[in-house]
């Protein structure tokens, strides 16, 4: 089942494996977010936290053995005849998430630990229950909850019965299946959360599947919070939620650059090393879809890239030696930052 979900994550066209691969465990080098946007795959970044890279090339060595795949390049591979007819069957048959994104700007591992508590807490506090085991023994989580049930000021029963209508309205976005597998996993009064591998018995899945599903079902519910400020846990979820996938010093060094696009002067006035900056200039780039390149990159240089690599649509392949030929003053960062302005181009075009 782990081959199928790393089957689709590749194309006709080579992807370096590993640069996927740490998108999805949330590596958030300047390399690895390349990868990312050349492979179209950045809205699962930070998505699959936790799973190895061992496990995952090991994986993609059986679909080599397989022949689903065949490596083009060292570190890259595509699909071959037979790997494309498996991934279309698998388009058609196994759950794919569609909410993966959030995990981007939310902290949506911890508000899973977090909201899980507080409904236990209430659903047995609705019903005057005193002793039970909760679902997490994190003193941090439990202390957040304990903080959120005294900043509500308001009775169980009655805060029980908002978070009932939350969920009931929460539900009735998903199909019937998806609602269920949603509802069995909460622990609540005299209702302990049914584990993956019975919800894979009882809907006729893979515990991998619903393990993608659960996943996908709880970042649709921290989206869906984000648009509902006036529930009950949305006070849960605020302080998670992030403005911008960017990181901290890359966003103050994009401000910075706003107002002075000279990035020696930035690496000045920030007190970084100038590969700092240009670092955290190409992050932004890439993370953000309306970066303004052209207060980087002029005009002479993307027109002498444009005639160099006309030839060559796919960008993730074109190599800096070859520009650097015919370019010998060109500095790498101005060949990265026009190999992220072509691939925003393409994606809207």
């Amino acid at each position: 089942m782990l081959a199928d979900y790393v089957l689709l994550l590749f194309s006709t066209t080579p992807r370096r494996a590993k640069g996927v691969f740490n998108v999805l465990r949330g590596r958030r080098t300047v390399s690895t977010l390349f990868a990312g946007l050349t492979a179209n795959c950045l809205e699962l970044l930070d998505s699959w936290h936790g799973v190895d890279l061992e496990t995952l090339m090991a994986v993609v060595a059986t679909l080599e053995a397989d022949q689903l795949l065949v490596s083009t390049t060292e570190g890259s591979w595509q699909l071959t005849l037979a790997g494309q007819k498996r991934q279309q069957q698998l388009q058609t048959t196994l759950y794919q998430p569609q909410a993966f994104q959030a995990f981007q700007t939310i902290d949506v591992r911890r508000f899973e630990r977090v909201s899980q508590l507080a409904l236990q807490v209430i659903s047995e506090g609705a019903h005057a229950e005193k002793r039970y085991y909760p679902v997490t023994s994190d003193p941090g989580v439990q202390a957040t909850v304990k903080q959120w049930l005294r900043s509500s000021r308001q009775p169980m029963t009655v805060l029980g019965k908002r978070l009932y209508e939350t969920l009931n309205d929460f539900l009735t976005t998903l199909d019937s299946d998806l609602a269920t597998i949603f509802v069995m996993g909460l622990t609540g009064y005299q209702l302990p959360g049914r584990t993956d591998q019975q919800l894979a018995e009882q809907f006729d899945r893979q515990p991998l599947e619903i393990w993608m599903i659960r996943k996908d079902l709880m970042c649709q519910w921290v989206l869906w919070i984000q648009q509902h400020q006036t529930e009950p846990l949305w006070p849960l979820l605020a302080p998670l939620i992030q403005a911008t996938a960017i990181s901290q010093s890359a966003w103050q060094t994009y401000q910075t650059f706003l107002q002075q696009p000279d990035v020696q002067v930035i690496a000045r006035q920030r007190k970084l090393k100038l590969s700092t900056v240009r670092e955290h200039l190409l992050e932004t780039a890439i993370l953000m879809p309306d970066f303004p390149f052209e207060r980087l990159l002029s005009s002479a240089v993307v027109t002498q890239l444009t005639t160099i690599f006309q030839e060559q649509s796919d960008v993730a392949s074109w190599q800096f030696q070859q520009a650097q030929d015919q370019l010998p003053e060109l500095d790498f960062f101005w060949f990265r930052l026009f190999q992220i302005m072509r691939c925003r181009q393409e994606v809207s075009a």
